[in-house]
């Protein structure tokens, strides 16, 4: 499955993972799945070798073009005056 981008407020962003839970009370109560998912998909399990139908999905957006390059001091660590 090739990785789809998209760019939104400057942000390069991919759906990596979604959060799902499952309807048929799986003990796996909220698993990420790789991928964009939507309520009412069948996905196959993370951690038992059944597929499960999606009752509800969260997907997780992964930003690719952010960059630290500097990072600031915790107020009691800066040096006295």
């Amino acid at each position: 499955m090739a990785e789809k981008f998209r760019i939104e407020n400057g942000l390069l962003l991919s759906d990596d993972q979604t959060i799902v839970r499952f309807t048929d009370g799986c003990t796996d109560e909220h698993s990420l799945i790789p991928g964009a998912h939507e309520a009412g998909e069948v996905v196959p399990c993370p951690d038992c070798d059944d597929e499960h139908r999606i009752t509800s999905a969260l997907v997780i957006p992964t930003a690719h073009n952010i960059t630290i390059d500097r990072v600031e001091p915790e107020p009691e660590d800066e040096p006295e005056a």
